[in-house]
């Protein structure tokens, strides 16, 4: 399982729907199948099964194991990844040519971040998805932010940040 995946435009909204949020929640933290996560959900089954075709088809999900119970094999499925990020959050720049600086800086910040992000790029086998993409994020945060060049940066984004919010408290 990945830590991060970032979305495309065909994969966003299928992030987005509630329903598949919650039957991706449930895939991160453990292997499931379909019938087992429709009684969880208390959702039917159809409902499931027609939702993780869709997951699938997007590479949000995969299958990990078959279980033999009886004569019916069950197909157990997991998330891809612990965290998704829409691309589209990648691609945004301010409109008010004010917020332009304090955009860079941040982004700068941002990116900063991703790029230690993405040296965890598997989660290990024995760790729990949640916990461990959770452990990631507040080291790579206290690691990056710790750094005096990014504390520099983050005054120099306070500062721009005020600035703004006293123009726009003028109007």
């Amino acid at each position: 399982m990945k830590l991060v995946k970032v979305l495309d435009q065909k994969t966003s909204p299928i992030v987005t729907d509630p329903t598949n949020q919650l039957i991706l929640r449930e895939l991160v933290t453990h292997d499931h199948s379909i019938s087992d996560l429709a009684k969880k959900l208390n959702l039917p089954t159809l409902t499931v099964w027609r939702r993780m075709q869709k997951l699938l088809k997007a590479e949000l999900v995969e299958q990990t194991a078959t279980q033999k119970v009886g004569n019916i094999e069950k197909k157990l499925y997991r998330s891809t990844a612990a965290l998704f990020a829409p691309q589209q959050f990648f691609n945004f720049k301010p409109k008010n040519p004010a917020l332009t600086e304090a955009f860079d800086i941040y982004q700068g910040i941002q990116n900063s971040l991703m790029a230690v992000m993405s040296t965890y790029n598997e989660i290990p086998k024995n760790a729990d998805p949640t916990d461990y993409s959770l452990f990631i994020n507040m080291q790579v945060f206290a690691d990056v932010c710790g750094k005096p060049d990014v504390q520099a940066k983050i005054v120099a984004l306070k500062e721009k940040l005020a600035k703004f919010n006293r123009q726009n408290s003028k109007s």
